[in-house]
């Protein structure tokens, strides 16, 4: 065996080991492959630091929702802003080379099968671990760019490394064959962190609904129902305390970290919560003044737009409907937050609302209006909305301040709506319904639609459904590019041709529904945006590989 050398995050290690453990064997940095491979220990290492590179890195923390119509991008929100307004280059990388997380795969697999060192159901589940990050790369590749280049196994420097690029049909393929291969040996349970049978199903009914192989969708999602996972009757458990992510019976996977190893700067939360507190950065004449306590420290790059908000249904007459802001112009706000789905409240805080120990006023001489700061409009909202969602609001923090951390990857709330989908893709309009109730019901408090309802009711519900479900959860750019897909749009209205909206309203509070002045011009040009650009360089690089349709 050619002998090298392997570096193993201690980081990633951190994360599953305590203070005693195999990694005291020998100096902590480097290993030789021999070491590696022939101690399960250290090969479960291995593992373990590749789902750092995968889940912590592709996975945690994404922020395509700054890509949508979803989000008021901050001014320096370049990336969200950039996207939001078209303006991408072919000469930037948004995506395309992963391939040393895939190599990492590809060597835990070769090197794993029929290893006689390792015992053979430690080394089962690590190639099934390994096969499942390795089809958690490659889709989050897929989505962006379609057909890839195709690297199944561990490549030699005598190899050919100038790959063409596979057909997208030809990729998900290999990503589902991965998924099987996955469900066969992981576990029905797991240790928090990996990978059990339920995560690679959850996963499997995304990848499915995204490529269209609705059959495997709902065969998937028939699976997760199955074990023991039920709707959390309370939606903000999920997301708004490390206690609520790690012991929802509705979450499937998550992703979580000590805070030995994790600061406050390193969550959401840093980026979306105002930057302003009582003193220099808050007017004195704004009303109120915030709670003595209550000190916001962040770098905001993202609000909650008007277009979001409308999304939450409001409660009428025992049905919900669509009422959007328009409609109450020049009426007082509080009636707009009145008897709305019940996500409204625990994802968005609104103008009057409780944050922490103060009161919020977003409208013009309250205390998070973009004029409330004497010295910047840098930190303050800029929609007149905040999120509460990912916010831990009843603990207090510094930007290094250490905080433990959990995100939600797979969880049962998506995968019904994932079975929802493709049953109405089906055509079977009752079993969507059904499917589409479970989260509005329990989640939102909201009626149920009525499952006699017209086909065309189901997909305007729906979709109003998974916005205000999944927001903030990297959802909404892929749903909307996969449903002009399977439409056969022509154009994506809802990310194209307007600038979006929020509040500017004086302190009477009377509604006044506005372009944000902080927006930019939505620009998604079809059938051009339905993937992104492969980078010029790498074209240069190999010619084997094409160009996507329309970045020539």
């Amino acid at each position: 065996m050619k002998k090298i050398l392997i570096v193993i995050s201690l980081f990633s290690l951190g994360l599953f080991y305590s203070c005693e453990g195999p990694l005291e064997k020998k100096p902590l940095d480097v290993f030789s492959e021999l070491d590696v491979w022939n101690d399960a220990a250290l090969a479960e290492g291995f593992v373990y630091d590749i789902y750092s590179d995968v889940v912590r890195g592709m996975y945690v923390t994404q922020y395509t929702d700054d890509w949508t119509d979803n989000i008021v991008c901050n001014d320096d929100n370049g990336g969200g802003r950039n996207v939001q307004a078209g303006n991408i280059e072919i000469s930037s990388d948004y995506g395309w080379n992963r391939y040393g997380q895939i190599r990492k795969c590809n060597l835990a697999i070769d090197r794993l099968t029929d290893n006689d060192a390792i015992n053979e159901a430690i080394a089962t589940q690590l190639i099934a671990e390994a096969k499942l990050m390795r089809a958690m790369v490659y889709f989050w590749q897929a989505r962006r760019f379609g057909g890839l280049m195709l690297v199944k196994a561990v490549l030699t420097p005598e190899d050919e490394m100038k790959l063409s690029r596979s057909t997208e049909r030809e990729t998900y393929d290999f990503i589902q064959q991965d998924i099987s291969d996955a469900i066969a040996d992981l576990p029905e349970t797991a240790e928090p962190g990996r990978f059990n049978k339920a995560t690679a199903y959850a996963f499997m009914s995304q990848v499915a609904l995204q490529i269209g192989d609705y059959d495997k969708v709902i065969a998937a999602v028939d699976e997760i129902e199955k074990r023991n996972y039920s709707l959390d009757p309370i939606y903000s458990n999920m997301f708004n305390s490390f206690s609520g992510t790690t012991t929802s019976p509705e979450v499937i996977f998550f992703y979580s970290i000590g805070e030995d190893h994790n600061s406050y700067i390193d969550t959401r939360m840093f980026r979306n919560l105002t930057n302003c507190y009582n003193g220099p950065k808050l007017r004195e004449d704004a009303v109120p003044q915030y709670h003595p306590e209550d000190e916001f420290n962040a770098w905001p790059l993202r609000w909650p737009s008007q277009e979001l908000v409308d999304a939450y249904l409001f409660k009428e007459g025992g049905i919900a409907v669509q009422k959007k802001a328009e409609e109450f112009q020049g009426e007082p706000s509080r009636l707009m937050w009145e008897n709305r789905d019940d996500r409204f409240e625990m994802s968005i805080v609104r103008d009057s609302a409780q944050y922490s120990k103060s009161i919020f006023t977003f409208r013009r001489g309250g205390n998070a209006h973009w004029t409330s700061n004497p010295l910047s409009t840098w930190g303050m909202s800029k929609s007149g909305y905040m999120f509460r969602k990912w916010m831990y609001e009843d603990q207090f923090f510094f930007y290094n301040y250490p905080v433990e951390w959990a995100e939600p990857i797979f969880r049962l709330g998506e995968v019904f709506l994932n079975k929802a989908e493709a049953y109405g893709r089906k055509g079977d309009m009752p079993k969507a319904i059904e499917y589409m109730n479970k989260t509005r019901t329990i989640h939102g408090g909201l009626p149920e639609l009525p499952t006699n309802s017209s086909e065309e009711d189901f997909w305007k519900y729906y979709k109003i459904e998974r916005q205000v479900e999944m927001v903030q959860e990297d959802d909404r750019y892929w749903s909307l590019v996969r449903w002009a897909r399977a439409e056969n749009a022509t154009s994506v209205p809802e990310l194209n041709g307007y600038r979006l909206h929020g509040l500017d309203m004086e302190f009477d509070g009377l509604v006044n529904v506005v372009e944000s002045p902080f927006t930019v011009d939505m620009k998604f040009e079809m059938p051009k945006r339905l993937f992104f650009p492969v980078p010029e360089s790498q074209i240069r690089l190999n010619e084997s590989l094409e160009q996507n349709p329309g970045w020539n």
